[in-house]
């Protein structure tokens, strides 16, 4: 049994509306980017080589913020597929491990400057 091209192309239509980010990624990241985060993030991103999450004011961390942490799964469609299936979700999660979160408000502040004060028996 023989697939007809246009069943073909109609079927690989519908996979890219589906799942447009896996097909095209995002777009907005260069080879020498990626071959940077590689470089950088070793450590985090490759099994064998012995390193937790890298901490956010680690080289390989500005490189992510520089890049854009949401232009991880771009970086990924650059990579070949057997190296998607190996590294694809340590670099996504680059993404959230090199965000910064935002300062706490400033009654937050307070609140914990506040918590440390030993009030005075009278």
């Amino acid at each position: 049994m023989t697939i007809m091209p246009k069943t073909v192309g109609v079927l690989l239509l519908v996979f890219a509306i589906i799942f447009p980010s896996k097909v095209a990624g995002n777009g907005n990241c260069t080879e020498e980017q990626k071959q940077a985060i590689m470089r950088l993030c070793a450590a985090y991103i490759y099994p064998r080589k012995p390193g937790g999450a890298p901490a956010t004011s680690s080289a390989c961390c500005r490189k992510v913020r520089e890049v854009g942490v949401g232009e991880m799964e771009c970086i990924v469609q650059l990579l070949p597929i057997k190296d998607q299936t190996f590294y694809g979700k340590r670099i996504r999660d680059l993404g959230l491990v090199c965000a910064i979160s935002p300062p706490p408000h400033r009654h937050q502040v307070m609140a914990q400057r506040n918590a440390h004060v030993i009030p005075d028996v009278v």
